[in-house]
């Protein structure tokens, strides 16, 4: 009966090669990979010391019964078995778990990556949706663990790796501007494509990191004179034109604003030094006032960056009140908060008859509906001087940075309307050029061009 409990014990003892090699098997950095097994964590349920300790708790049971219960001794040992076998049995699955994540993976081969090392996640979904359209197998890398949990938890429907661009890629988008995308690229043989996430007039829509990429995709002729304005030079084969995606759907606006418009008050994120800042929010009272004055129905909707500047923080609730308490007094239904932030902004855009925004790449993306557009400019006092230093301003009726012609601009965008006439052609610069019926073909052909394997 010794012989029986003692073979009972080392085929236990015996299994902690496979309980080691189960306890340091880890998945792949992936999420949301077709066939990738959900159940399995990033880390083991327990580690080998789970299996140490009950080793050795389950070989002194055995000893003692041995010792002193001999009629005990088989029972203490098949335990023995039974609780390693169990321990290990479960590490053995977790390490299967990770093959196969592992094989699910290899197996997805993605040909088009968004390498991601930003810190404002929605950058990846102002263009996923054309990527996704365009049916080639694509993946988002994000540049650290901390960023993959956060797009994974963001986007849980798109597949998404930590790390490299996986060696199946072909054809890499580049969604922000980060300096690690450095790294991203020497690493990778791929295509490398600087998209961005808007069409500004801001500094850095000019900055000369984007001659690392391959190509620099621009919605159109006016972002490749920005270039060369900064004295960037980028050479004329690395350049594509693809217009902008993300103004499908806008529609054109009529050609007269009614008597009590609805305006769309966008204004950009307030720079913590008030040298660079290109914000309205400093005056976005007086702002949103003169337009609840003309009986306006005004909707609010503020950045989604730059929410650690405390006096931008406070003059948002400052304007959320002022639209609430008109709302209670007039029943006008302005929009304002967390419901004028989540609702798409193309709805937005079709909902106004006019839009008061400052230097962002909304205002090339309102461009598109043709309506009136109004832009602050916060370092300058002679508008001309203004639309000199920032193009996108020739569309737009310019406001001074001391709100000296708030009520003459004002008069005119919703009134007679000047610019209507000269609006299209400025959106044609900057949209791609006249035929924008399509505002999505050229994005799309080209992440099929660069996501097939002969663009290698």
């Amino acid at each position: 009966m010794i012989v029986v409990s003692l073979a009972l014990l080392l085929a236990g003892l015996a299994t902690a090669p496979l309980a080691r090699a189960g306890s340091r098997a880890r998945p792949p950095a992936a999420a949301n990979i077709p066939g990738q097994p959900i159940w399995v964590r990033p880390t083991p349920p327990f580690g080998f010391r789970v299996w140490v300790a009950a080793a050795a708790a389950t070989t002194a049971l055995t000893v003692v019964a041995i010792a002193l219960a001999p009629a005990f001794q088989v029972a203490a040992a098949m335990l023995a078995l039974t609780l390693l076998g169990v321990i290990t049995a479960i590490l053995r699955r977790y390490a299967a778990g990770c093959a196969e994540a592992r094989t699910a993976l290899d197996a997805y081969r993605p040909m088009i990556a968004m390498p991601y090392a930003g810190q404002a996640l929605v950058h990846i979904g102002m263009w996923s949706p054309w990527i996704d359209r365009a049916g080639i197998p694509w993946v988002i890398v994000a540049r650290t663990p901390a960023l993959f949990h956060q797009l994974a938890e963001m986007y849980p429907r798109t597949p998404i790796v930590q790390g490299n661009i996986p060696a199946s890629v072909t054809g890499a988008l580049y969604a922000h501007g980060a300096a690690a995308n450095a790294d991203f690229i020497a690493a990778s043989a791929a295509t490398h494509v600087f998209l961005g996430h808007g069409d500004s007039d801001k500094p850095l829509s000019a900055s000369e990191r984007v001659l690392q990429y391959d190509v620099v995709a621009v919605a159109g002729q006016a972002a490749i004179d920005r270039f060369a304005a900064a004295g960037l030079d980028v050479p004329p084969h690395k350049i594509r034109v693809i217009g902008r995606p993300q103004t499908e759907g806008i529609a054109t606006g009529s050609r007269r604003v009614p008597k009590n418009p609805t305006v769309l008050y966008a204004p950009t994120w307030r720079h913590a030094d008030d040298a660079l800042n290109v914000s309205s929010l400093a005056v976005a009272d007086r702002i949103v006032q003169a337009l609840l004055d003309r009986g306006c129905t005004v909707v609010f909707r503020r950045h989604f960056a730059g929410q650690n500047h405390v006096e931008a923080e406070a003059m948002i609730v400052r304007v959320n009140e002022l639209l609430m308490a008109d709302h209670e007094r007039t029943g006008r239904p302005h929009g304002w908060g967390a419901e004028a932030m989540e609702r798409p902004l193309i709805d937005a855009f079709n909902d106004a008859d006019a839009m008061v925004s400052d230097i962002s790449g909304i205002v090339v993306d309102f461009m598109a509906s043709e309506k009136p557009l109004i832009m602050y400019a916060a370092q300058f006092t002679d508008p001309d001087a203004f639309r000199a230093a920032h193009p996108t301003a020739r569309a737009a009726y310019v406001v001074d940075r001391d709100l000296v012609q708030l009520d003459a601009v004002l008069d005119a965008a919703l009134g007679k309307d000047p610019l209507a006439s000269v609006r299209r052609g400025i959106a044609d610069r900057y949209l791609g050029g006249p035929d924008r019926a399509e505002p999505a073909r050229r994005f799309i052909e080209l992440v099929r061009e660069i996501g097939t394997p002969s663009d290698r």
